[in-house]
């Protein structure tokens, strides 16, 4: 079979696809911070909403009937808050319920329950939806 001029220009797009992608995915792992050690600057937030969230996060290994009532005082108090440190309780209310999903139904795979416990550390540590060091 002879290749015609419009096979070679195919062959040089799909090389050059391949490339930006190559070039993109180690752009990208270069960027990502993941493995980064968090550098926290200023004070904890201490408000209502965040007490709240300490009280869930304290109760996040009890059973539903002492769990249930702090995670819904949590859910009021983040709602009705507007303080700009109250900005990550959503964000660690969802690493919470993913922590409390891994308790309730445990998995041979770890790895969710092991990120939930990580993410939650530096929720409680930082007041901020960031993984702890």
């Amino acid at each position: 079979m002879r290749l015609k001029p419009r096979h070679y220009i195919l062959c040089a797009v799909v090389i050059a696809i391949f490339a930006v992608n190559v070039v993109r995915n180690r752009h990208h792992r270069a960027a990502t911070t993941a493995n980064a050690p968090v550098m926290i600057t200023g004070p904890r937030a201490s408000t209502p909403a965040w007490a709240a969230f300490d009280t869930a996060a304290s109760m996040r290994d009890l059973p539903d009937d002492k769990f249930l009532p702090a995670l819904h005082d949590l859910q009021q108090l983040s709602d009705a808050s507007h303080e700009p440190a109250d900005k990550d309780i959503p964000g660690c209310q969802t690493w919470l319920l993913f922590y409390r999903q891994g308790v309730i139904h445990p998995a041979r795979d770890q790895s969710w329950k092991d990120r939930s416990a990580h993410h939650l550390a530096g929720c409680i540590q930082y007041h901020l939806d960031v993984p702890a060091p």
